[in-house]
């Protein structure tokens, strides 16, 4: 085996995160890991920043195991082959002890910086006695030795991640902390109307939940989010059917916005207001996912999550993922929708498709849950899949058929197992 693993550090450094857990996991010889990454120069791209990443991940996990903090070789150009050479041959392979065994693994990186560091390593004799090489073939998750073969295959079982490592290696934070509300006698009269096939009763225009009933007297199109927000003389003529009732009552005291003969009664607060109202809005939605999955996939190498705010230092907005599977290292990201307009849950489309590659990179995959008819679900798929240039093994979309418990668990097991 190795002491010495060179990975070259691009601007996704989920790769190069797999292939360290993995020989850290599987090689007691290594010890010393060198980034590669890029500086910034001019219009070159610095990855330092992601190698600082990865090398904060690696040394909550791996203190005592590996030295650090790691060696960093930065790259003055990239494209250039000259620059290449200098820059590994001066920063890295002259620092090495003589006669050491060296591992590259070159998947990170532009192709010229992977072209000219292997040659720089294949062909320097004097410090290394033996030199080996590797790329991590993300597709079909393994990891390939150039002289050996395939060395790791099914790593998703071999190599994990915690979605709030995923998101760390990425310079990502949460923002919101997990609700301490307990909805879950509300999310079993939801399943129980789901089962009964009586949704559409909840979202009755009259007597049921109607958005923009809801929605704040001040801000025309966004949800109310305190009492004086509220549309209270129209809400004091809204009689709520059994459906909408029902879930009302089951609704955790103090949230509840009509008491048990259905007469409107403010909330107890402004908290509690805005939270009742993202609650019957769709957030149970995201709850009766979340416990269904929970339930079903208990006994798998599966995490699961739900209601994460994710920020980043200097960004002057957020978003939202509603619902987080983490297999291994593979992120499943599901958005949720009461819609049933069509531009609306394909803008719901596009945006967790961009979310879920920008966290966890091109073998990520996204479910997008609506309230849309089977016609508009097979079109909605078809668009995304050719707007987006994924195809259907990266990109699931539901519709309201599809949320009863048997035939959301028959649609979505076989996406995230690939059966």
């Amino acid at each position: 085996m190795f002491e010495y693993l060179i990975l070259l550090v691009g601007t996704n450094p989920l790769p190069n995160y797999i292939v360290a857990e993995y020989y850290l996991r599987n090689n007691n010889d290594l010890k010393v890991i060198y980034l590669v990454h890029a500086e910034r120069t001019g219009r070159q791209q610095e990855t330092k920043t992601q190698a600082e990443n990865l090398e904060r991940v690696l040394k909550k996990r791996h203190t005592g195991k590996l030295l650090f903090p790691l060696s960093t070789i930065s790259i003055s150009d990239v494209s250039n082959a000259k620059r290449i050479f200098t820059d590994i041959n001066e920063k890295l392979i002259s620092k090495l002890p003589d006669k050491c065994n060296v591992h590259l693994n070159y998947t990170g990186g532009t192709k010229a910086l992977s072209t000219h560091v292997y040659r720089s390593i294949e062909h320097e004799n004097k410090k290394i006695a033996d030199s080996s090489f590797s790329y991590l073939d993300g597709r079909n998750f393994m990891i390939v030795d150039d002289g050996k073969g395939v060395v790791a295959s099914d790593l998703l079982y071999k190599v994990d991640i915690s979605f709030e490592e995923l998101i760390d290696l990425h310079g990502f934070k949460r923002k919101n902390k997990d609700s301490d509300t307990d909805f879950s006698e509300a999310n079993k009269v939801f399943a129980s109307v789901i089962s009964n096939g009586t949704l559409t009763e909840y979202f009755h225009e009259e007597t049921g939940y109607y958005r923009t009933k809801f929605e704040s007297n001040k801000k025309r199109g966004e949800l109310a989010k305190t009492i004086k927000e509220l549309k209270t003389d129209e809400l004091k003529q809204l009689r709520p059917n059994n459906v909408f009732l029902a879930v009302i009552k089951a609704m955790p005291d103090g949230f509840q916005l009509f008491d048990k003969e259905g007469v409107f009664q403010k909330p107890e607060n402004n908290s509690k207001c805005k939270n009742a109202i993202k609650y019957l809005d769709g957030g149970w939605m995201e709850d009766y996912l979340h416990d269904i999955l929970e339930g079903q996939l208990q006994d798998s190498n599966i995490e699961i999550k739900k209601n994460w705010e994710i920020d980043k230092e200097g960004w002057e907005t957020h978003f939202e993922l509603d619902v987080v599977l983490m297999r291994g290292y593979q992120l499943i990201g599901i958005s949720c929708t009461t819609s049933s307009v069509k531009h609306i849950c394909k803008n719901k489309g596009f945006e967790i498709i961009h979310r879920t590659r920008q966290i966890g990179g091109d073998e990520a995959r996204a479910v997008l849950v609506t309230m849309v008819d089977d016609d508009v679900k097979k079109k909605l798929q078809k668009e995304l899949e050719l707007n987006t240039g994924i195809t259907s093994s990266n990109i699931l979309v539901l519709g309201k058929n599809d949320l009863p418990q048997q035939r959301l668990l028959k649609k979505l097991k076989p996406f995230i197992y690939d059966d």
